[in-house]
């Protein structure tokens, strides 16, 4: 098939690939490529566009193997543990393994599609979410109940959380008052993850902690407290990738395996019209995403 040598060549083949960080290289470069042709074909433009490098890792996007109607053990397993959002279906790890399969056809058929640029973009930011929930040193099935409490919180009318509590707000490491100990060197976590003092002193559902820029972390803990955040809205807008209807009010991670660097976060227009609020004036973010939407030759955005 000569006409799709720009898309896919044997060696692109990573179906039935075990290795997640060789199967998430192969994915991205086929993801690369379709974006590419997409461009070409919607500005008419024959030279080549820059290159990106979409987040496509391998349990989510970081994606499912298509060679057969089932997944590694490896691989569903750690499906199975990610964090999903309240309003997910039933059925949402067989949605995603359908979906990847769709886009996956739609690229090597030279058909891809807009709509599914948009899915792979929440199943980016879910898998970056739960890649900080670990790198932060707690499991995404602890976040699962509604009412899950941050280890960062310093209050002491947190008595039953599972993890850790400071002894005292100076301390740089967390130390559990309860049978499971599990300490957390803040001093060795990536810079953007590292707690704020709003992060220790104001109880919040723990998934609010995984966004790499301190102000949006801030601005939606306090919202949520004083009961102006609508959680469940946030959470379909970045990660709902099944709800076909839904706006392109999401957030893009670029960058491959690095969801702690601010500069691989972008915002999209749809989403600073909805949740300006939340990203006004927060100049890494502004220059992240402008770095991005220059690459693409598109205006800046101004927020």
């Amino acid at each position: 098939m000569p006409q799709l040598e720009h898309l896919w060549t044997p060696e692109d083949d990573w179906t039935g690939v075990i290795d997640r960080t060789h199967r998430r290289r192969l994915q991205n470069r086929l993801n690369q490529r379709a974006y590419r042709q997409k461009h070409k074909v919607a500005t008419g433009d024959s030279s080549s566009s820059s290159t990106q490098t979409l987040i496509l890792h391998s349990s989510t996007i970081h994606h499912p193997s298509i060679s057969s109607t089932s997944t590694s053990t490896s691989t569903s397993s750690a499906e199975e543990e990610d964090l999903q959002c309240t309003l997910a279906p039933h059925n949402v790890h067989q949605l995603r393994h359908a979906f990847f399969i769709l886009a996956t056809q739609s690229y090597l058929t030279n058909c891809p599609r807009l709509e599914h640029l948009l899915s792979l973009s929440r199943l980016n930011v879910h898998r970056a979410i739960n890649d900080n929930i670990r790198i932060l040193g707690m499991t995404p099935a602890w976040l699962q109940p509604d009412d899950a409490l941050s280890i960062f919180n310093t209050s002491s009318s947190i008595t039953n959380s599972p993890f850790p509590l400071p002894a005292t707000n100076t301390d740089t490491s967390l130390s559990t008052s309860t049978n499971i100990s599990i300490d957390i060197d803040i001093s060795s976590l990536p810079e953007s993850l590292r707690p704020t003092p709003l992060q220790r002193l104001i109880p919040h559902h723990p998934w609010l902690d995984f966004f790499p820029f301190p102000e949006i972390r801030d601005r939606l803990i306090v919202a949520a407290a004083a009961g102006h955040l609508d959680e469940d809205e946030l959470c379909r807008d970045l990660m709902a990738f099944w709800d076909t209807r839904n706006s392109g009010a999401t957030l893009v991670v670029w960058g491959e395996g690095m969801p702690w660097d601010p500069w691989n976060w972008e915002v999209t227009e749809a989403f600073l019209g909805k949740w300006r609020w939340v990203v006004s004036g927060i100049g890494g973010l502004v220059r992240s995403t402008n770095y991005w939407r220059g690459r693409r030759g598109e205006k800046v955005l101004r927020f």
